[in-house]
């Protein structure tokens, strides 16, 4: 035996195993006593450092339980915590990751600093946003947002790229007037710079799957482009933004989908109306002619009734889709019936059925459809049953399966 393994050995006997440090320890050793020795005197970027150092030597997992720790602390500030985020963000070495780290498992005054002073990715500003507790808080985090991405709106975008965009902030959280308010202003910027760029050229579907053409016209998009395409316009340039064309424009795309939604689904345009807030005269005018457009054959009575609902006056048709009725229905046909129409094809009974008069065939499939339905309800009755888990066996039917022969009773 070696004097290492007898040194090793002395070692466990008497002084106990060498047991590693909780993660507790580590933290108080290099970091919180530091703080609290009278003879150093540790600057908060010093000390945010040794916490980014600790961090980065760490695993995610035992990362997550340093950042507890120091949050136990008396000693370690939100702004120190702040500090080391915008220290991880800035460094090189350092991934961004431990950035959000401390934000998403800090509080959410820590989490609202980090995302004011640190330069980190719109990914990880909205993965922080996420999961902050207080919704006050989370709201001006996306009015933030929404700022920023109004800020760096310059030229000309690719539409759908800047919807996504869009959507992926506004849907953290239910919409509130201030983040409306926002969203707005976004919206109305990026058509102004496209009416601009385009001499008039102006796609409104993409910002449809942002806010429904229907919400626009209420919020009066039209005057709101208005204002931000003057405030691109410089000193000796043409103002030639035409208002009432871009209004016109806005309610004939809304009634043109109103429309093909009608037309689709074979229902009455009113239907698919929606409310639009306060319509002017020359709004309903223009409502008219469009219905019309589309529908020449429309009687006045349903161009009537979309007017009361453009104007709030009536309620807007609760409606489901044929479609969607159809493929529930398919759904429910196949589940309970495809066995039984195999059953009576490998049977014989189709056959033995062709075979028969006119007269001897109804009356047969009346006594067939009649024993089917009972099956039928009686499986249902058992699914029930064992859904519930609570039937007696005593209370649950037996029930045969169809056996279809050759000869049929008449």
């Amino acid at each position: 035996m070696n004097l290492k393994s007898i040194g090793k050995r002395v070692q466990e006997k008497f002084l106990g195993k060498n047991e590693e440090k909780t993660l507790e320890e580590v933290v108080k050793e290099e970091v919180i006593e530091p703080i609290q020795d009278e003879n150093t005197e540790l600057t908060s970027s010093e000390i945010a450092t040794q916490i980014i150092e600790l961090l980065n030597k760490n695993p995610a997992n035992k990362r997550k339980e340093i950042i507890q720790e120091l949050r136990k602390s008396d000693v370690i500030s939100s702004d120190i915590l702040i500090e080391s985020a915008v220290k991880a963000a800035d460094s090189d070495e350092v991934p961004d990751k431990l950035a959000v780290e401390l934000a998403t498992q800090a509080s959410d005054k820590t989490a609202v600093g980090i995302l004011k002073n640190a330069e980190i990715s719109e990914t990880d500003r909205l993965t922080i946003i996420k999961t902050l507790a207080d919704n006050k808080l989370k709201e001006e985090a996306i009015c933030t947002e929404l700022k920023m991405i109004y800020g760096a709106l310059k030229g000309l975008r690719t539409q759908n790229v800047l919807a996504e965009k869009i959507n992926s902030v506004i849907g953290i959280v239910k919409r509130t007037d201030n983040i409306n308010n926002e969203l707005y202003k976004v919206i109305a910027k990026n058509f102004a710079i496209t009416y601009r760029e385009r001499n008039g050229g102006m796609s409104l579907y993409q910002m449809e799957q942002v806010v429904p053409i229907h919400e626009m016209i209420r919020e009066q998009m039209p005057e709101r482009i208005e204002a931000e395409y003057e405030k691109l316009l410089k000193s000796d340039e043409e103002n030639k933004f035409d208002l009432q064309e871009v209004k016109e424009r806005f309610m004939e795309q809304m009634v043109k989908e109103t429309h093909e939604k009608a037309e689709k689904e074979e229902q009455p345009e009113s239907t698919f109306m929606k409310y639009l807030g306060e319509v002017s005269d020359e709004q309903t005018e223009i409502l008219t002619k469009y219905i019309r457009k589309y529908n020449p054959s429309v009687k006045q009575k349903e161009i009537d009734k979309c007017l009361r609902i453009a104007k709030g006056e009536e309620s807007e048709s609760i409606y489901e889709s044929k479609k969607e009725n159809k493929k529930n229905s398919l759904a429910e046909f196949s589940q309970e019936k495809i066995e039984i129409i195999e059953e009576c094809i490998n049977s014989g009974l189709i056959n033995t059925l062709s075979q028969m008069n006119e007269q001897e065939r109804k009356k047969s499939l009346v006594a067939i459809n009649s024993s089917l339905e009972k099956r039928i309800q009686k499986e249902k009755h058992i699914q029930m049953l064992k859904d519930a888990k609570v039937a007696p066996q005593k209370d649950i039917p037996k029930v045969k399966k169809a056996e279809f022969k050759g000869d049929i009773d008449r």
